[in-house]
């Protein structure tokens, strides 16, 4: 199957979900933006000038670079802004189809829309156009120094600006420009929340899907973008304040070395993430964040929203060692502060221990490794 649209012409893969067999066409590592390589390093994405003849797209591209924690390796790649879309065959509504485009999680750290991670055939089965993106992660993503040239937000303006793609674009697959949804899981699901509070993302999609994240976990903004800039860039050796300066030298910089100096020290590093989303300062050309999460949601504009969790999915965030600190009944405050980071008052905390340890709600060592769980989940 071949669609041509502004860019080009492209040509899919046929294949068939694996419980219904149901035919459809995938077309993977589309560019939606120029590689943000070189002088775009940091920068907000720029529009693709598109390719002669026809571009064969049967085949994933990079994951944007990152550091995987659990095999402590960096893997991707800088040239990472593709997308992928899938779409069905056998179209039962004879009419344009809706279209789902997946913001994946991962903390803005790491993660890919990868079809391996996330299937998309129960989707399709239900003759639903899915469309994973890939975007800027970490420092490549969310370094902020405050200057049109290292706005901050990099990874969220992919987003949007892969969002405006779909929907300059999605006609051509079938798609309905007026019936989409944009959902996510975690700091994808955290996106999402931004993406509906954002006025740069205003219009661009009908419907929304908030799978365990929102802009308000502490773990998804940072006040302290500027002074994780000058640490990252002080590691790194250089010395400067100057914003530009810093920029320059960072620009030169490999990724590999930049991801890697971001990467946990320890188990207790966990979850405390430096490059995040920030506020955007008043010098910033079209920012995406022009203020603080609360006071954008104060005045978003209205889509109908699907928003859960899962129930006691913190115990990702659990280690061995810290559910025996939990054990001991002396060290379940300063544990709780902790996780936490210490962001909450005394009298916050207690209520807290109380809520889930008072001995007279724990009936079993069952009960208090949930409720380990449990007030693991309120952070997560």
């Amino acid at each position: 199957m071949e669609v041509v649209i502004e860019q080009g012409a492209l040509k899919g893969l046929q294949k068939k979900t694996l419980l219904s067999n149901k035919p459809y066409v995938s077309f993977l590592g589309i560019p939606y933006a120029q590689p943000p390589v070189n002088d775009l390093r940091f920068k907000a994405p720029v529009k693709h000038p598109g390719w002669s003849g026809v571009l064969n797209a049967v085949s994933e591209r990079d994951k944007c670079t990152q550091y995987v924690f659990m095999t402590n390796h960096i893997v991707g790649s800088e040239d990472c802004l593709y997308l992928n879309i899938s779409v069905p065959q056998q179209n039962e509504l004879n009419g344009k189809l809706a279209v789902m485009i997946f913001i994946h999680g991962g903390a803005f750290n790491y993660g890919s829309g990868s079809m391996n991670e996330y299937s998309p055939d129960y989707f399709l089965d239900e003759n639903v156009i899915v469309v994973p993106i890939n975007y800027r992660l970490n420092a490549l993503g969310f370094l902020n120094l405050d200057i049109d040239e290292c706005p901050g937000n990099v990874g969220l303006k992919d987003q949007l600006f892969a969002i405006k793609w779909v929907k300059a674009n999605i006609a051509a697959f079938g798609g309905d420009v007026n019936n989409i949804t944009i959902f996510g899981e975690s700091a994808g699901s955290a996106s999402v929340h931004y993406h509906t509070i954002s006025p740069q993302s205003r219009g661009l999609f009908q419907k929304a899907i908030m799978q365990s994240g929102s802009a308000f976990n502490p773990w998804a903004f940072t006040e302290n973008h500027r002074a994780s800039a000058y640490k990252l860039a002080k590691n790194l050796g250089c010395l400067s304040i100057d914003p530009k300066e810093i920029l320059k030298y960072l620009k030169n910089v490999s990724a590999i070395d930049l991801v890697k100096e971001t990467e946990f020290k320890d188990e207790t590093d966990f979850m405390d993430y430096k490059f995040v989303p920030s506020i955007e300062s008043d010098a910033i050309s079209n920012p995406f964040l022009p203020a603080y999460p609360k006071t954008l949601a104060t005045s978003t504009f209205p889509v109908p929203v699907i928003i859960g969790v899962n129930n006691m999915e913190g115990i990702v965030a659990l280690t061995e060692d810290r559910i025996s600190l939990f054990s001991d009944d002396h060290h379940i405050t300063d544990e709780i502060s902790k996780l936490f980071r210490n962001r909450y008052s005394t009298e916050t905390i207690s209520k807290i221990k109380d809520f889930y340890f008072n001995k007279s709600n724990i009936s079993s060592e069952t009960m208090k490794l949930e409720n380990i769980c449990n007030v693991s989940t309120i952070y997560w």
